[in-house]
């Protein structure tokens, strides 16, 4: 008993005795690791979740969000080193369709710590129902064929499209373009033509999923009773001059349209129309000549009545060789002697024939060149000159020529 009122006395001391020494350990704790509130040192993205699949945004929404944080030092360090510690969530479970005003939710997986602030902390929201409509495709044909020719009614792989998208914009929808220009078309035109959905106002509606999002698109294009599209055959006279040939001839347009208010006359016109010859007589370039059609009485053209003829020419392309053909020296110093061997070369040429056949030994220039060359032995390559850079050298036999040089010998007075 007396043990017992011993403990009883003592019982203040010993609480007050704790009390010190816990307030001693949280001030020691508190002194190295103190709490304090810190802005998190870069924006954390934000998390939709419980979106109904339905439903969709229609809004922009920020994706990130800044936080400020309450903890010790230490705990913000491992918030700061892993961002996995923290989760950003905006919660739409059983939210309907309509406009909401929802807060962030912030998740730490580390204590002890605390939000302080979230910025942005409510998030205007706009969700829209996802549906899916048919539309009709509305085609529009811009331009006009060719003279002579007509269109035929359009055919489309698909006649409707099927749109996807927010109720709000799908409501918008007033049709569904489709446009192919067939301006100046003489046979069928067949596309593929991009969809696009179009407001009242002709404005396109954005934000929407077609299906398809194309269509095949075909056009017909006949030629009308009375016209028919026939070649243009190039009619010519006379040679061309020796040594060139005839590398292209063609005329533009390569066809033309013809008609006649007696379509007999036009069916049974055989499938050319004929120009009026041309003269080739001794051509040697290239010609370009606007020339008229041959055409029988009761038929005309559609548009001009005369068409472009482009003739190439060019020189025959020929080899020829001349044999011990001297070489010249040039460029020796002063005071010095040259002997080289062999001392005439056999050079090949190649090029336009007509130049080939002017061309003479007399005409040809084989030179050494030794400027800037002292006594010794060398073994040079000969070059050849021409004066019509048209020519080229094929070859030259030998290609190096040895050459000595001395000091020339000294003649008396």
């Amino acid at each position: 008993m007396k043990f017992l009122r011993k403990v009883i006395r003592s019982l203040p001391t010993l609480l007050t005795a704790v009390i010190f020494a816990t307030v001693v350990w949280i001030f020691a704790v508190t002194q190295a690791d103190p709490t304090e509130t810190r802005t998190y040192p870069r924006p954390l993205p934000m998390e939709i979740v419980g979106l109904d699949p339905s439903l969709t945004i229609t809004n922009e929404i920020p994706g990130q969000v800044n936080l400020a944080i309450r903890a010790p030092s230490s705990i913000h360090a491992q918030l700061e080193n892993d961002i996995n510690l923290i989760n950003v969530i905006l919660d739409l479970s059983g939210v309907e369709s309509g406009v909401h005003t929802l807060s962030p939710q912030v998740n730490l997986n580390i204590a002890p710590a605390e939000i302080v602030r979230i910025a942005p902390s409510s998030i205007f929201i706009k969700l829209d129902a996802i549906v899916t409509e048919s539309f009709p495709i509305d085609l529009r044909v811009i331009g006009n064929p060719t003279i002579g020719f007509e269109v035929q009614t359009p055919e489309l792989s698909n006649e409707t499209v099927l749109i996807s998208g927010p109720k709000s914009l799908i409501d918008t929808i007033d049709h569904v373009n489709a446009e192919i220009n067939i301006t100046d078309a003489s046979e069928d035109v067949q596309r593929m033509i991009e969809l696009v959905p179009l407001d009242a106002d002709e404005v396109p509606v954005t934000g929407v999923t077609l299906n398809p999002p194309a269509v095949q698109v075909t056009v017909p294009v006949i030629q009308r009773g009375g016209y028919r599209t026939v070649v243009v055959k190039i009619v010519t006279s006379g040679q061309i001059a020796a040594g060139y040939r005839l590398t292209n001839i063609f005329a533009m347009p390569p066809t033309v349209t013809i008609f006649s208010a007696d379509p007999g006359l036009v069916d049974t016109f055989p499938g050319f129309v004929e120009t009026t010859p041309i003269n080739l007589n001794m051509a040697n370039d290239d010609i370009e000549i606007r020339v008229a059609l041959n055409l029988p009485e009761g038929i005309n053209v559609v548009g001009s009545q005369n068409v472009t003829v482009h003739i190439g020419i060019e020189p025959i392309q020929s080899s020829i060789s001349f044999t011990n053909v001297p070489i010249q020296i040039e460029g020796l110093g002063e005071g010095l002697a040259v002997e080289f061997s062999p001392i005439t070369v056999d050079i090949f040429l190649s090029g336009p024939l007509p130049l080939l056949d002017e061309l003479n030994i007399d005409l040809i220039l084989v030179l050494l060149d030794l400027t800037d060359r002292g006594v010794g032995t060398y073994q040079l390559a000969p070059e050849v000159w021409l004066e019509n850079n048209q020519i080229s050298v094929d070859a030259i036999l030998p290609s190096s020529i040895e050459v000595t040089i001395t000091e020339a010998e000294e003649t008396g007075p």
